[in-house]
C-alpha cells in the first residue's frame, strides 16, 4: 500500500468526574465521551524512518507530539520500517476536544492498516494507554465510558440524532495547571449514571440534566470571561451545554439543526471560532 488517508475526529466529554489523585501523579476519573465530525486529516505513507510534518507550526514535531510518540512506541513493540506522517490540523489546539489523542490513535490505526499488521486489540489498547489518557477512547467505536485515567473503556449505546455547536475562545488553558488547582476540590464519588442499556432520545436528554464537568469551575476561576459562553449556547436553545475536557472549548447540544448563536458574527470578530458538528461512530480496530 503506497499511501493511506484518515480522518481523526474530535470528542466531547458529556460528563467528567475527577475522583481522586493517584499515586502515579495522574487522576482517577470517570467520563462519558462522544466522537464528533470535526476532523484532523492524516496522511501516512511507507518510509525508512518515522517522519512527521504538519500545517500548524505551533505543534511540536518531536517525541512530545503524541502522533510521533504513537508511531515510535508501536514500532518499538511491533517492528515496521518507518512511516511518513502528514497532519492537516482542523481540531483546535488546547481546546479539550482531544485532537492530539485522536491523531495518536489514528496513526496507530493507519500504520496497522498500511503494513497489514496483525496485532490483538488488547495490545493496541495497552500501547494507547501508555501514550495518553484519551488515546484509548479513539480506538473505540466513538462513544464510551472511560475510567481509570481514561484507559479503561466501556462501550455504551447513545443516540446520534442531535447537533453540536462548539465555541473555541481565543484563550489557552494549561491542563497541568487546572489539575494542580483541582486538588482541594475532588468529588470522590462516581457519577452513578446508568448507561448499561441503549439510550433513546428522551432518556438521553433526561440524563443530560445530571451531566457535569468537574474541571469547569476550576477553569472559570482562572478565566471567568468564559462563563458567558454557557449563556450564549443556552440562549440559542441547547438542551445541554458544558465545557469539554479541561477546556477551553464549550459546546451545546441541540435538537434543532438550524440553531444559531445570536452574537455569532461578533464572537468571530473577537477571535472566537464556531464549529458545527454531529456525533459520529468510528470503526473498531
Amino acid at each position: 500500500m503506497e499511501k493511506i488517508s484518515l480522518k481523526a475526529p474530535a470528542k466531547i466529554n458529556l460528563y467528567l468526574k475527577i475522583l481522586s489523585e493517584r499515586p502515579d501523579g495522574f487522576h482517577e476519573l470517570e467520563t462519558l465521551m462522544q466522537a464528533i465530525d470535526l476532523y484532523d486529516d492524516i496522511t501516512l505513507s511507507p518510509a525508512d524512518e518515522i517522519e512527521f510534518s504538519c500545517d500548524d507550526s505551533r505543534l511540536p514535531v518531536d517525541f512530545t507530539n503524541l502522533a510521533v510518540r504513537a508511531a515510535i512506541q508501536l514500532r518499538d513493540k511491533y517492528y515496521f520500517p518507518g512511516v511518513k506522517i502528514h497532519l492537516s490540523k482542523k481540531i483546535p489546539y488546547g481546546s479539550g476536544l482531544g485532537g492530539g489523542s485522536s491523531d495518536a490513535a489514528f496513526v496507530i490505526r493507519g500504520i496497522v492498516n498500511l503494513y497489514q499488521m496483525k496485532i490483538p486489540g488488547t495490545e493496541l489498547l495497552s500501547i494507547a494507554a501508555s501514550i495518553g489518557s484519551d488515546v484509548s477512547f479513539f480506538l473505540s467505536n466513538g462513544q464510551a465510558l472511560a475510567r481509570g485515567r481514561g484507559e479503561i473503556i466501556e462501550p455504551v449505546n447513545m443516540p446520534l440524532n442531535y447537533h453540536v455547536i462548539v465555541i473555541m475562545p481565543p484563550v489557552f488553558i494549561s491542563t497541568a495547571q487546572i489539575y494542580k488547582l483541582l486538588k482541594n476540590s475532588l468529588t470522590s464519588t462516581n457519577a452513578n449514571i446508568l448507561l448499561n442499556k441503549k439510550l433513546d432520545d428522551q432518556r438521553f436528554m433526561r440524563l443530560s440534566e445530571r451531566f457535569t464537568n468537574d474541571l469547569e469551575h476550576v477553569v472559570l476561576s482562572q478565566a471567568p470571561e468564559l462563563s458567558v459562553l454557557r449563556r450564549y449556547l443556552s440562549d440559542a436553545g441547547c438542551f445541554f451545554c458544558s465545557m469539554s475536557g479541561s477546556g477551553s472549548a464549550f459546546y451545546g447540544l441541540f435538537s434543532n439543526s438550524n440553531a444559531k448563536l445570536n452574537n455569532e458574527e461578533e464572537l468571530e470578530k473577537q477571535g472566537y471560532r464556531i464549529y458545527r458538528a454531529r456525533p459520529v461512530l468510528m470503526p473498531l480496530i
